[in-house]
């Protein structure tokens, strides 16, 4: 007898354990608090609890439920955040923050009555989740707590005692993996910059050195670095993060505002998060887990080699940035890669204000990426390879080696044409490797993003037969590079092999087709026989993995193949009894809305009355059941068919089971292969992008510029590329083509009539640059280009309110970087230095300009002015200066048959006279009356 109650006391101890633990995590997680002093509104409404009491208003206990309680402690913990609740099947708002959000997520605001007073509350379902996070934080910029319910684990029946919450994740700009894993083009990066300790208490110090690490959870990339404080800003507008963390206890709105130093206001134009540091603190090996490979001992013992290379200020970013993720996403494991360490001097720097005057990634006119540099050139056709493009254009390379390694690879698949196709036949057949990878991670990743996966990887193994059996690896001097790039394509053919043979191609790409992909998740919860739906589901449903992969399988679907001749005999034995005997005109086998197999027959009234009245008779010895009815149509159960559905059911989700097992033990050795994975993504893109640098040079007639470290910027038959790409689209004049020649430190004056080309002049010559550097060919005949450390522009310019500063004053701004930041290696294109003042406080401040940038920074520097005339004047004063300038400048050609007037765009020595302003003014539609008051106005002053 007690041998028998054994594993019925096992049982019951062990439900009293789950009990006791569930009651535990609920103290912790749940406040204690059974009664909140709230001020409440004297018609019974609740008021925003954080603003001052009316004189309206009195203070009254209401006794709130227990998961109430749980929200209003979130939102006292949280008071920064928007706090969604998940209350059975929906997430929920309350209080203030359902009045103040839920017009904001076009949801409908309501109240609930309580005894004394009434809630506001809005909600939505639990599968709009992903929809209304971009709202609020991609769109709106909020942060975001989400708190998700969960079952305990033991039998109460309370319905206050049978669920508890806890915080899932934190949703910020940086830690939106929902938007980002669907964002192919761009990078998603969190950036974290560390400062010296009480560093605001001292004066800047432009070489005070800052730490930065970034990241993007989506692909699991992470970069460390160390910056000088003058090029900070730099490397944040590379970057481009959607969020910022900086240290509470440290940033004041003093360094916001620009006020410590000047070119920190920048950061107003980022979202902005601050994180305080824990009074607990926690190794950084404590986040080791959040890396690919943590469980490998030798992988471990990599990292830590690499981590003692970096400095203090590298590793507390680093620390301070997997923190923040930790806590943000408590239930996730990112599975970064190791940190790659970037730097400074390996990289062309752009600052923000050229990257935005030369268009290289949105236009100035409407912030768009079409006409923009990166849309004119990119060809490129995976994902990855994209983003990497628009990485590169914000980095060029300071690596000669590295950027002739590139034209090599360019110009080889110029040459070879059927290399390029066939390479590109290929890619296309490459999904986002990177972002699919991490999909899995986060168990998001669908059966069919398994099969994208599998024939992505195999196709780089194409990819890599198809570069090993060319003449790529032709040359001596890059063999050796390209046969290391070759190998990275390399992952386990074997493995790749067993996941294909394992899944069912046509059957995944079938349910894709028809939009019924799931994730695996959703899968192993997947109820088969939805409410309503026809059970021929049960008969025939689509396979993810093939019947003869697994005996399992095999097995159930004999058993299956069993029951479904079963239940054909049983519905054949219906279809006899109602339709051909009592006169039913169908008899259909459902599941109705509470889950219960039934039969559904439908028929004249005269019929279903009388099939209602047989049954009746014949109860309580009848097997059926009338379950509901109609005029026409009648629900029935019937013992029979409920137990046979139920077989159906139950062989259902053992196949699915069994296919979620392989599948996620798939899974599994995708995300421990991460490294190899990603090395093959990174090789993809790389030649992707080189790629597509060979089809637009094919296309847009571009040439191999010659890149080394010598100090010439030499262009001949120079265009700009985006402006010759907008001209062949609307079919107009072609472009005209110019050349440019300085060298150590020389530097041109460009004169000539509004709108003769002089900044179409200055902006080409600096795209050619970042193309060159980029190892991309060039749009001109011939080009010579030493390398270019920095890239300045000071082009165009409009007033910035935001930062309370003139038009004149964003000028003055613009120069000042230039001339404090430019070396012997930059390259700066100045346009207009000075108009924006009174003429001569004007002329003198471009001749201040002009000089420094020739007698101390000694950069090329190309410096277009209305003030050439008056320029050279005081140039020619020095004979040091005056041998290093030269002068170039536009002109108009009239018409020797009318009064109309061409622009040529043609750069010739010399100095224009004229800026012909009011003949613009004529095009312009200036009326005829004003424009000849305007010339005898000129001729007066003349």
């Amino acid at each position: 007898m007690l041998k028998a109650l054994r594993p019925v006391l096992r049982t019951r101890i062990a439900r009293i354990i789950r009990y006791q633990h569930s009651q535990r995590i609920q103290q912790v997680l749940e406040p204690s608090v059974t009664k909140l002093k709230i001020t409440v509104k004297e018609n019974g409404n609740i008021p925003d609890i954080r603003k001052n009491e009316k004189p309206d208003t009195v203070e009254k206990e209401i006794d709130l439920p227990p998961s109430l309680q749980y929200v209003q402690g979130l939102m006292n913990k949280y008071p920064k955040h928007v706090v969604l609740t998940q209350m059975g099947s929906f997430f929920e708002l309350y209080f203030e923050q359902a009045t103040k959000y839920a017009p904001v997520l076009n949801i409908t605001l309501t109240q609930r009555n309580y005894n004394q007073g009434k809630v506001p509350f809005a909600g939505f379902p639990i599968s709009q989740l992903s929809r209304h996070l971009k709202a609020l934080v991609d769109i709106h910029g909020f942060s975001v707590v989400v708190a998700e319910q969960f079952k305990k684990d033991d039998y109460a029946t309370n319905e206050n005692n049978r669920f508890y919450r806890r915080i899932t994740r934190i949703v910020t700009p940086g830690t939106f993996i929902d938007e980002a894993l669907d964002n192919y083009e761009d990078n998603n990066y969190l950036l974290t910059l560390e400062f010296p300790v009480a560093f605001t208490k001292k004066v800047a110090d432009p070489d005070l050195k800052v730490g930065l690490c970034w990241c993007d959870l989506s692909t699991g990339e992470l970069y460390i670095q160390e910056v000088f404080l003058k090029d900070l800003i730099n490397a944040v507008n590379r970057i481009k993060p959607k969020e910022i963390l900086l240290d509470e206890r440290e940033i004041s709105d003093e360094i916001i505002s620009g006020d410590w130093y000047p070119q920190l206001n920048e950061l107003k134009r980022y979202f902005i998060n601050y994180y305080s540091v824990p009074t607990k603190h926690k190794t950084l090996e404590t986040y080791f887990k959040q890396f690919s490979n943590s469980k490998n001992p030798e992988a471990l013992k990599r990292l830590k080699m690499e981590l003692n290379e970096y400095t203090q200020k590298e590793l507390a970013a680093l620390h301070n940035l997997l923190r923040y993720t930790s806590q943000n996403l408590p239930d996730t494991v990112v599975n970064f890669e190791f940190p790659k360490r970037e730097s400074t001097t390996k990289i062309l720097q752009i600052d923000s204000r050229t990257s935005k005057a030369l268009e290289l990634h949105s236009t100035i006119r409407d912030n768009n990426q079409r006409g923009s540099l990166f849309t004119t050139i990119r060809r490129t056709i995976t994902p990855v390879g994209t983003r990497l493009l628009a990485q590169w254009l914000s980095a060029p390379s300071l690596d000669i080696q590295e950027i002739r390694f590139r034209q090599y690879i360019v110009e080889t698949f110029i040459k070879d044409t059927t290399l390029l196709t066939e390479t590109v036949k290929i890619l296309k057949d490459i999904q986002d490797i990177i972002r699919l990878l991490q999909k899995f991670n986060f168990g998001r990743g669908s059966s069919f993003e398994l099969l994208e996966l599998t024939k992505s990887l195999q196709s780089a193994l194409k990819l890599q037969k198809l570069l090993a059996d060319s003449n790529i690896r032709s040359s001596k001097k890059w063999q050796e590079k390209m046969t290391s790039m070759i190998r990275n394509l390399e992952s386990s053919r074997d493995f790749l092999d067993t996941v294909n043979q394992a899944l069912n191609e046509e059957g995944l790409i079938r349910d894709y087709e028809n939009d019924e992909s799931e994730t695996i998740l959703q899968k192993n919860s997947r109820e088969h026989g939805k409410p309503n739906s026809e059970c021929e589901s049960m008969d025939n449903f689509t396979m993810a993995i093939n019947i003869s992969y697994s005996t399992k399988i095999q097995s159930l679907i004999v058993q299956r193949n069993k029951l479904i001749q079963d239940k054909e005999k049983l519905s054949a034995s219906y279809k006899t009894v109602f339709v051909e005997e009592l006169g039913a005109k169908t008899v259909t086998l459902k599941q109705n809305q509470s889950g219960e197999y039934v039969l559904h027959l439908t028929g004249s009234s005269s019929v279903i009355s009388n099939v209602i009245d047989k049954i009746k008779l014949e109860e309580p010895k009848s097997d059926f059941k009338i379950l509901q009815k109609s005029t026409q149509t009648c629900w029935l159960a019937h013992q029979a068919w409920n137990e046979l559905a139920n077989k159906l059911e139950m062989n259902s989700i053992q196949i699915r089971n069994e296919e979620n097992y392989i599948i996620n033990g798939f899974v599994t050795q995708f995300i421990e292969m991460s490294e190899d994975v990603r090395r093959v993504a990174q090789t993809i893109g790389y030649i992707d992008v080189l790629a597509s640098f060979a089809t637009l040079s094919k296309e847009k007639n571009l040439v191999r510029p010659v890149v080394d470290k010598s100090r010439t910027l030499l262009i001949e038959n120079g265009r700009h590329i985006m402006v010759e790409d907008s001209l062949q689209h609307r079919k107009l004049d072609s472009f005209t083509a110019n050349d440019c020649n300085i060298s150590n430190g020389s530097l041109l004056v460009i004169s000539g009539p509004n709108m003769g080309g002089k900044s179409t002049y200055l902006r080409q010559n600096a795209i050619i640059v970042i193309l060159a550097q980029m190892g991309c060919f060039v749009p001109c005949t011939k080009a010579h280009i030493g390398y270019v450390d920095k890239l300045y522009s000071r082009v165009g310019s409009a007033d910035d309110l935001y930062n309370d500063m003139s038009t004149f004053m964003v000028e003055m701004m613009e120069t000042s970087f230039i001339l404090n930041g430019a070396t012997s290696r930059s390259m700066a294109i100045l346009d207009e230095i000075g108009r924006g003042t009174s003429g001569n406080e004007g002329i003198a401040i471009a001749y201040a300009s002009l000089n420094y940038l020739l007698t101390k920074n000694k950069c090329r520097t190309l410096f277009a002015t209305h003030f050439a005339q008056q320029l050279k004047l005081l140039i020619d004063q020095q004979l040091s200066v005056k041998e290093k300038v030269s002068y170039f400048h536009t002109t108009i050609r009239e018409s020797e048959y009318n009064e109309k007037f061409y622009y040529d765009h043609k750069m010739r020595p010399g100095i224009s006279t004229q800026s012909d302003a009011i003949k613009v003014a004529r095009i312009a539609g200036f009326p005829r009356q004003a424009t000849q008051e305007a010339f005898k106005a000129l001729q007066a002053l003349s």
